[in-house]
């Protein structure tokens, strides 16, 4: 069986920056069969524009249904917690969200308190995202990044629900031997684990 992983992420088609740590974790982390498994990213152009994308996601499920009848589409929403823990607007958006995302089937993952701070262990200005994404794929960071901070249950600074949800589609993980761990205890500190 074929199937589709689709990121509604809140960047632009033009920065792409979410796009770029996803992938990165895709591809360095699992064992993504491109003959099994298609990604598609959908870019949200700013978080409030969730709801507005549901026409490009049945589109992108559409034309995938009809190479195979056994071809299945998943849709995963990616958030930025941004200050959540200390601005009602940004927690009730976050659970509007979260709410959207349950009442539609749609998998609900959440960086706090962004992406960037999860990734690189610091948050980064709207001018510098895509140069930072580019960055950390040509340094192969992705290789130094506890993978602990992206398997959290609860919402906590530096830390990602990614894998936990991935891991329910039965993608085989990559065993990487040749990783280096020296390093988790200073992210863990620049990250607050």
């Amino acid at each position: 069986m074929r199937m589709q992983l689709i990121f509604v992420v809140e960047t632009n088609k033009d920065v792409q920056s979410d796009w770029i740590y996803i992938k990165e974790t895709l591809e360095n982390l699992y064992r993504i069969e491109r003959s099994v498994i298609k990604l598609s990213p959908v870019y949200m152009n700013g978080r409030g524009n969730y709801s507005k994308k549901l026409n490009e996601i049945k589109s992108l499920e559409k034309k995938f249904k009809a190479m195979s009848d056994e071809s299945r589409s998943h849709v995963i929403y990616c958030f930025d917690c941004d200050a959540y823990d200390t601005n009602s607007n940004d927690r009730k958006f976050l659970e509007d969200a979260r709410l959207f995302c349950k009442k539609n089937d749609f998998e609900f993952v959440w960086f706090c308190k962004d992406i960037e701070q999860v990734y690189l262990g610091r948050s980064v200005g709207g001018k510098v995202k895509r140069k930072e994404a580019d960055r950390f794929k040509a340094k192969h960071i992705i290789d130094k990044i506890n993978v602990d901070s992206l398997n959290a249950e609860v919402i906590g600074e530096g830390r990602s629900n990614l894998m936990l949800v991935l891991n329910k589609y039965g993608i085989p993980k990559k065993i990487v031997m040749d990783r280096d761990y020296s390093n988790c205890k200073e992210l863990d500190e620049r990250l607050k684990i």
